[in-house]
């Protein structure tokens, strides 16, 4: 049986739990079912789920520690700075009403910076999924002539969430036991003093483990999605990954999640 996709399919969902340890185990094994399945919701559903309640959970154990906080406040307040600066030379606001919003957003654990960071969370992590899979299909369509259905490619990148998941708990750990909310397993973590205003220090931040696991379960994910040789597809998400870091790295720009 097939989808109208030409897709082989099977009714032999795997186990949530299945997925999960396939996903380190046996990827290959996991990306065969997704391919073979009809439509899964579940699959893209509940990483995003886990990812955004890991996201919440860890920022607000972060904001336990007196020190991280107050790192925390003071990248913040220096983040706000600049567009407050410009609001007040084009008269839209005073500088006390400036100051009031600064303290009023970048301080953590109040109300205002809870709200905006879950959402943040939320929005930016459903925007990124839905994004990078539309790339990623459009990439198939167009570079490997490969026609999948754009929510199986959804549910490929949905699954990798479940690394970002343990990224922000790992990075979270290292932050304690570094006291620097700059901390991350990346080569970072060989410097003295980390300072992400410092382009070679976040060029650094960009060499991440758990950047290039994601990436290799991308490409693993969607060579089997697209039915085409792993190597090529991994070169090809590696390259476009490294043209995007340079581009962030010079510009400053970046996608939330």
């Amino acid at each position: 049986m097939e989808t109208p996709d030409g897709i082989p399919e099977t009714d032999q969902r795997m186990s949530f739990l299945d997925k999960l340890t396939n996903l380190f185990a046996s990827p290959g094994a996991l990306f065969e079912n997704v391919r073979q399945t009809g439509p899964t919701n579940s699959n893209w559903l509940a990483p995003w789920l886990i990812f955004v309640t890991v996201s919440i959970a860890t920022s607000q154990l972060m904001l336990t520690s007196p020190s991280l906080s107050n790192q925390l406040e003071v990248m913040l307040k220096k983040q706000l700075s600049t567009p407050m600066e410009d609001a007040i030379k084009e008269g839209k606001i005073t500088q006390e009403q400036a100051d009031q919003q600064v303290e009023q957003y970048a301080k953590p654990g109040s109300a205002w910076f809870t709200m905006l960071s879950m959402g943040g969370v939320l929005t930016g992590s459903i925007v990124v999924l839905f994004a990078l899979a539309l790339f990623y299909n459009l990439l198939g369509r167009s570079v490997m002539n490969a026609t999948v259905p754009y929510l199986k490619v959804v549910e490929v990148v949905g699954l990798t969430f479940l690394i970002s998941s343990l990224e922000r708990i790992v990075t979270t750990s290292l932050m304690f036991v570094t006291d620097s909310i700059n901390a991350s397993p990346s080569l970072v973590l060989f410097l003295s003093g980390i300072d992400l205003e410092n382009k070679f220090h976040v060029a650094l931040s960009k060499i991440n483990l758990f950047t290039f696991w994601d990436l290799t379960i991308t490409s693993f994910g969607l060579s089997t999605l697209f039915q085409r040789d792993f190597p090529k597809v991994f070169v090809l998400i590696f390259a476009l990954w490294l043209l995007w870091s340079v581009f962030t790295l010079f510009t400053g720009f970046s996608l939330g999640g």
